[in-house]
This record gives structure tokens, C-alpha cells and sequence, in this order.
């Protein structure tokens, strides 16, 4: 309060001396101007030193004129300033005290000035003594105006010496209130302590180690607690707070307005290690069966392509640094921890952005990417790509797809044997309509769909290597005419052995028929049953058997139409002219060579017909036996 009213007082004595000085300025002076202060208003009173007054004395002999009224009043009051400058030795320059000035007399001549107990310089009025007196006759010297202006710098410099001293007070005023008090914006611990002393702080902490609690969050967002009052946590006193305290100079204070003072009491708390243990102990979280170990990136198939999988993280911990992180969070106080920005959780080595894995997806989408669609007799297609040749690569011992020559080889020739399998009829029973025998079942030896595995292999082999892409039969070494009436078409030569007798159909219409004669029923020349094709047509052939010693032919014989369509071109039909009738049983004994001997008209006219490639159903209706 004191300060206050100092200042408030400073701030009205400067506002008068202001005022005063203005009055001055425009020529106010005499009587009136120098009158002494009302009775009962404060006076703000400046002592000077004895130095002042010896320059006051100079100042006042320099300016002596003749005598006059003036004159003796300046050097009186030069004699009042020299006593009051002794009597104020003992004092500190510019002293300021508010005192109450004497009653002036009403009947006080112009020329005597009052008397005051003690020499002195009152602002913001000055004394008469101080009054400049204006020449009362022309040519008077004016020296009085430089005394004036410079007893206005003594003031003014008295002013700011004041409102210095002034400051410098209110500032060790502030200064002491923290002597037993923290500054504005310390914070211990998390607590706020601005103004606080060091028992306070320390009550403070105790009400919040009584509040504890540690939050753990794990990866996926999991959190767990961990309240003080499970591991005995609480709070003691190690005098760390009273040394933050001792750290702040107090004078120092107005620092704290420009800059927050972080203070950690890093002692100041005690837990039970065992009661915390066994609190991680029970946590899920830290459960080894509890815990997914993370997986490397790696290449798979995936929607018709290789594609790298991501890795996955997992939530594998290392437990141990767990424990250790989470004794030093409790230990400072922590009231969260991130547990994965520790890094304690267990790492992938292999990356979705490894450049090993993109190169690999390249090569293996390049080995894959060849596709054979292949066209079957059945109408239906079977598709060779990345599907299944994916599953011709091999893993190495780290996962990843790689080509072994050998296997790969080793699967195209499955492949391949696995298509014939599947498109293959040659040498395979079929079913067959007769003409009045109904439907027999006889197998296919010489006709029918068959791959050429070999050439087929090595041509898939090239595409591969390719990257072909394309549609395409597989390489066939047998083919069948049709895809209907079973794979014989409607377009036949039907031969009924058992009953000598030959059909020919064209488009499902009896083209013509005919009586035979076919091998003699022995081993070595009875006509084998078969579903074969025209070989070739061929006219002017000579037959011929097999040579004896002797250079010539168990048979040569001439015919004029020949049509061969078994036992690799050997068995055919063909006019026999030196047959005297065909038909009936003659075949039993006298039967051809194996040859179906056909009337010479009738070959004529067949050989006309006959394309190469047209079926052969040659068959047994009844049950036979061969004779020697």
C-alpha cells in the first residue's frame, strides 16, 4: 500500500511541477505566482546537497546588480539554501517526504519573503526567492533565465531518479514474495506449482501418487491399467522438491514470465517390484501363448497372377524389456506408455517393398504367362496358364517359387500323358450299330483319337519357353472323321464276317452292298476283326505273299482295284476275279489270304466311291473257331 501511495504521489507532484512550469513560461510571476502553498495541501519537498548550494551562491554572484529589493531577496535566500544544504548532509540526495506547509501571513510584504524552518526547493511551486525578478528599468541584466532552465533539468533528473528507485522497489517488493515460493509456470512432476511453497507442492504430490494409475496401450489398441494401489506406490519425501525450489534466485523472478521451469522429483515415490511383477505377470498381452509371431512378405498366386503379400506384424513381445520399461514409467511418475513405441515388439525381416520379392513376382509372372487353350474332338477346350503351370515351379527352403528344369520337364510330359489319356479313343472299346446284328461292342485298335506325345511335348515346350498365347488341337497321330454315331460318322463300310456279307452307307443311306469272301479260318489267315479307315485306294496292283527259298511268292496275284485298311496296308479289299461265287460258308476252308475278296463289278464301283479316311467295321456276328 505504501508503494502505491508513493507512486500516486509522484505521479500529482509531477503534474503540478508541470503545470507550474508552464505558468512560468508565460510570464506569470510576482506576488501571486510565489505565493506559498494552501494550508492543507500535501508539498513535495526536494533537499539539495551542499554542492547544489554552493552552485546556487555562484550562480547568484554572477548575476549581482546594484542594490534593490530583488537583489537582497536573492542573496538571503542564497544564505537559507547554504544553512538548509548543512542541515541535510546526512541525507540521500533527492530524498523525497511529504510535509505540511507553514500558515502563511496575510500581511507579508513583497520584498521580505516568509521565513521556513529549514532552506528548500518546494515543487511543484517555486519559492519566491526562486522567482526571477524582471528589470524594473530598461538595459537591467536577464541572467535569472538560465538559472531557471537549469534548476528544470535538476528536476526533472530528481523525477526520474525517484520513479527508478521507485520501480527498483515495487520489483524487490515482488522479489520477496518468492523467497518461499515456487515461480509462476514451475511444474513438478505434472503439477502445477505457480505460487506455491515447498510443503504445499509436496502435499500436492502426495494427493497424486494417491490418484495413480499407469495406462499400457498395446498395438491393436488393447490397454491395460496398472492402479497405485495394487503395487504399494506412494508417495516420500527426498527433499528433491525443496532442491528445485533452492535452484530459483528470487530476484530472478520476472524470468518465469518469459520461460516455464520443468522440475521432475524423480525420488519422491516408492512401489513394491514384486506386487508390480505379478501385476505384468497376469496380463494378457504378456502371455507367450497369447502372442502371433510376425510373417515375412512373400510371393503367392493370387487371382491369376503372383502377387507378394504383405507382412504382418503380429503382437510377439519381448516381455522383458516390457517389465523394464514399465518399472522406469512407474518409477518417474508416467501415467501412459505407448508399448509400441519402444520397439519391444518382434519385427518382419521381409517387406512388401523388398526389391528380391518384386524382381521374383517379374520372373515367375514370365514363366507363367504363356496360355494354350487347347481344342478337343469333343467340342470342349482345356486351358494350359498360370493356374497350373504356377504349380510346376518348386519352393527353395526360404518360400520362394523357383524353376528346377527337371520338374518342370517332368510335368509337361505329365501334362501331356494326361491329355492323351483324356482325348485318346484309339485302342479303346467302342459301341456300333449294325445293320441287323444290333449294337456290338468292339475295341478300336486301329482307329480313333491319338496324341502324338512325343511331338506334342516338344512343341508345349517351345510355347512355354514363349510365352505363347494361343488356340490350338493337340498334335495327333490318329484322328477320327467324326464326332458323331460314336465317332463313326454316318459315311461307312460295315463287313459282317460271320455271315459274308459287306454294307456301304453314305450320309445314313444304304449306298450299296454285297456277298464277300474273307480269310480262311486258320490262325494264320482269317481276317482279324477291326474298326480301321481307307489307307489309299490304288488300281493295277500286284499281291504278293511272303518269298520262299526259292526266290518266289507264296501268292502273287493281280488285281485291278485295291483298297488296303489293316495290318499296316497288307489286309485290304479288292476284285477277285478267280472267285466262282461269294457268300455262304466257302470262307471256312477256301477263304482268301485274309484279303476281303470282293465281286470284280462291285469293286469297280466301290473303288469309285471310296475316299481315303472312310471307316472300317470289321466283325465277327457269331462265335468262331480256327482251324489248322
Amino acid at each position: 500500500m505504501g508503494e502505491d501511495r508513493m507512486e500516486k504521489g509522484l505521479e500529482e507532484q509531477l503534474r503540478k511541477a508541470l503545470a507550474s512550469e508552464e505558468t512560468e513560461e508565460h510570464g506569470e510571476s510576482g506576488p501571486a505566482a510565489a505565493a506559498s502553498p494552501q494550508a492543507g495541501e500535501d508539498t513535495f519537498v526536494i533537499h539539495l546537497t551542499e554542492q547544489d548550494a554552493a552552485e546556487d551562491e555562484k550562480d547568484g554572484e554572477k548575476e549581482e546588480e546594484p542594490a534593490s529589493t530583488g537583489a537582497e531577496s536573492v542573496e538571503q535566500r542564497q544564505e537559507e539554501q547554504a544553512s538548509g544544504a548543512e542541515e541535510q548532509e546526512e541525507l540521500e540526495p533527492a530524498e523525497l517526504k511529504m510535509e505540511e506547509p507553514e500558515p502563511q501571513a496575510a500581511e507579508a510584504e513583497e520584498t521580505a519573503p516568509e521565513p521556513v524552518a529549514e532552506p528548500v526547493y518546494r515543487m511543484p511551486e517555486p519559492e519566491p526567492a526562486m522567482e526571477e525578478e524582471r528589470p524594473e528599468a530598461p538595459g537591467q541584466p536577464a541572467g535569472n533565465g538560465r538559472k531557471k532552465k537549469k534548476k528544470k533539468g535538476k528536476i526533472l533528473a530528481a523525477v526520474i531518479l525517484v520513479l527508478i528507485l521507485g520501480a527498483a522497489a515495487v520489483y524487490v517488493g515482488f522479489s520477496y514474495q518468492y523467497k518461499d515460493k515456487f515461480f509462476n509456470g514451475t511444474t513438478i512432476n505434472g503439477v502445477d506449482c505457480s505460487g506455491m511453497s515447498v510443503e504445499e507442492v509436496e502435499e500436492r504430490l502426495k494427493q497424486q501418487t494417491e490418484e495413480y494409475s499407469l495406462t499400457l496401450t498395446f498395438r491393436d489398441g488393447q490397454t491395460e491399467t496398472i492402479e497405485g494401489s495394487e503395487i504399494g506406490y506412494a508417495y516420500v519425501s527426498d527433499g528433491s522438491v525443496q532442491a528445485i525450489k533452492d535452484s530459483q534466485v528470487p530476484l530472478l523472478w520476472i524470468t518465469s514470465l518469459f520461460q516455464t521451469d520443468e522440475g521432475q522429483a524423480t525420488a519422491d515415490t516408492e512401489y513394491d517390484s514384486d506386487k508390480l511383477e505379478a501385476v505384468l505377470a497376469a496380463m494378457p498381452e504378456l502371455q507367450e501363448e497369447q502372442m502371433t509371431a510376425p510373417a515375412n512378405a512373400y510371393v503367392t498366386w493370387q487371382d491369376n497372377s503372383f502377387v507378394i503379400v504383405p507382412e504382418t506384424q503380429g503382437n510377439q513381445l519381448d516381455t522383458q524389456a516390457v517389465r523394464t520399461a514399465v518399472a522406469e514409467a512407474v518409477a518417474a511418475g508416467e501415467t501412459e506408455l505407448d508399448v509400441e513405441s519402444l520397439g519391444v515388439y518382434a519385427a518382419p525381416t521381409v517387406t512388401q517393398d523388398d526389391e528380391a520379392l518384386k524382381t521374383q513376382v517379374e520372373q515367375l509372372t514370365t514363366l507363367v504367362s504363356a496360355s494354350i487353350t487347347y481344342t478337343l474332338p469333343s467340342g470342349a477346350t482345356q486351358v494350359l496358364d498360370g493356374n497350373t503351370l504356377r504349380n510346376w515351379l518348386t519352393q527353395d527352403a526360404d518360400g520362394n517359387y523357383v524353376k528346377d528344369e527337371t520338374v518342370w520337364n517332368q510335368h509337361i510330359q505329365e501334362y501331356v500323358a494326361a491329355l492323351a489319356d483324356s482325348v485318346d479313343t484309339l485302342g479303346k472299346d467302342r459301341e456300333f450299330q449294325t445293320t441287323n446284328r444290333g449294337v456290338i461292342t468292339r475295341n478300336s485298335n486301329l482307329y480313333g483319337w491319338q496324341i502324338d506325345q512325343e511331338a506334342e511335348i516338344a512343341q508345349l515346350t517351345q510355347e512355354l519357353a514363349n510365352s505363347t498365347v494361343t488356340t490350338r488341337e493337340p498334335v495327333y497321330s490318329s484322328r477320327e472323321v467324326s464326332s458323331e454315331n460314336n465317332g463313326i460318322g454316318y459315311t461307312y463300310v460295315e463287313m459282317d464276317l460271320s455271315q459274308q456279307h459287306l454294307w456301304v452307307y453314305e450320309n445314313g443311306e444304304l449306298w450299296g452292298e454285297t456277298d464277300i469272301v474273307s480269310g480262311t479260318m486258320t490262325e494264320a489267315r482269317h481276317t482279324p476283326e477291326c474298326i480301321s479307315t481307307i489307307y489309299y485306294k490304288e488300281t493295277d496292283r500286284q499281291l504278293r505273299g511272303p518269298q520262299n527259298e526259292d526266290g518266289t511268292y507264296r501268292w502273287d496275284t493281280h488285281v485291278d482295284y485295291w483298297m488296303p485298311f489293316q495290318d499296316s496296308g497288307m489286309i485290304g479289299m479288292h476284285d477277285a476275279w478267280w472267285q466262282s461265287s461269294f457268300g455262304g460258308t466257302n470262307y471256312i476252308y477256301g477263304g482268301s489270304q485274309g484279303c476281303i475278296n470282293l465281286p470284280p463289278t462291285f469293286a469297280a464301283q466301290l473303288y469309285e466311291w471310296i475316299t481315303a479316311d472312310v471307316p472300317i467295321i470289321c466283325y465277327y456276328s457269331e462265335a468262331y473257331t480256327l482251324h489248322e
